[in-house]
């Protein structure tokens, strides 16, 4: 198995020449939502903070099943047809189609829709089993709230030590506690343990799916069920290899960031990233290849689902 820097260079060997083509793919893919979130700031930036928080992650998911999830299969698939490309005598390679970043909504797009919104379900499935410790301690939090003054007091001692925090302010609220609820600062503790112990699921189950965006692109017709356990396949075994590829890309992404803080342009941020998606895509791309590969020289050689 090969390591982040050879997929990097397969990367940049696979986009030599047709960069350009690439960044114009990844602004079809990512404009949308950049349009989406100025839409929002119209529709909910007079509104209260619940009231964006809640109309905003509806229309987002909305967005996302229709519009991300399609186009992020048909952007796979654009940078898929740059195998299929061969360079010229002027070194540059044939025209890239972009209608293939389009081509989540002509190609099978009623089993693109279902497979990504399968995906999108059992993640939220995930999520909320990490966070039943979470939401069970609020549960209680919100009880002891209504059946006593005990909550409130805190909260408010709290707020005044924060507000203006002396010793005798600290050692009240410390005093407090320990007097009418000592079992708070465990509990908030072995909420926080829990939560994070509850959330790796979810996260192992986020690495294990990654790659149905691309199985998509690769064989659009692929059901539901081959493409979760194609990707099974893929990933298992391989997830930190997947992360730690996400990981090496982290000082680029450093230098955006940093480039909009001391700009303070969004566009500068926006410019970075559709800069940085081709080549990250790309190498996430050959890694699926690669193990795709593999796979399906496994199950021709020993057969389909071999323990």
């Amino acid at each position: 198995m090969y390591g982040s820097s050879y997929y990097k260079l397969e990367a940049r060997r696979m986009l030599s020449g047709g960069y350009g083509a690439a960044v114009i793919g990844a602004a079809i893919l990512m404009i949308p939502a950049y349009l989406l979130s100025l839409i929002e700031q119209l529709i909910f930036g007079s509104a209260n903070a619940a009231g964006f928080t809640i109309g905003s992650t509806v229309i987002e998911f909305i967005f996302s099943v229709f519009v991300t999830n399609i186009l992020s299969v048909g952007y796979y698939r654009f940078l898929l047809s740059y195998e299929k490309t061969e360079p010229v005598n002027d070194g540059e390679r044939i025209k890239h189609d972009h209608n293939l970043v389009v081509s989540g909504y002509t190609h099978n797009f009623a089993n693109t829709l279902k497979v990504m919104f399968t995906r999108d379900i059992y993640m939220i499935g995930w999520l909320l089993v990490g966070l039943v410790p979470m939401l069970l301690y609020i549960g209680f939090i919100a009880f002891m709230s209504y059946s006593t003054d005990i909550i409130s007091n805190v909260y408010d001692l709290f707020t005044q030590a924060m507000t203006s925090p002396t010793y005798d302010m600290a050692q009240n609220l410390a005093n407090y506690i320990a007097v009418n609820c000592p079992y708070l600062p465990m509990l908030t503790m072995l909420m926080f343990f829990l939560t994070i112990a509850a959330l790796i699921p979810f996260i192992m189950k986020n690495y294990e799916y990654s790659a149905i965006p691309m199985i998509l692109a690769d064989n659009p017709n692929m059901d539901k069920l081959h493409a979760f356990a194609r990707t099974k396949d893929i990933m298992t075994g391989f997830k930190l290899r997947y992360f730690l590829i996400q990981l090496s890309f982290l000082g680029y992404s450093l230098l955006i960031t940093i480039g909009y803080l001391l700009t303070g342009s969004q566009i500068v941020f926006i410019i970075g990233m559709l800069l940085l998606n081709p080549y990250i895509s790309m190498t996430l791309l050959r890694f699926y290849r690669e193990r795709n590969n593999t796979i399906e020289y496994n199950i021709s050689f020993y057969g389909a689902h071999m323990p």
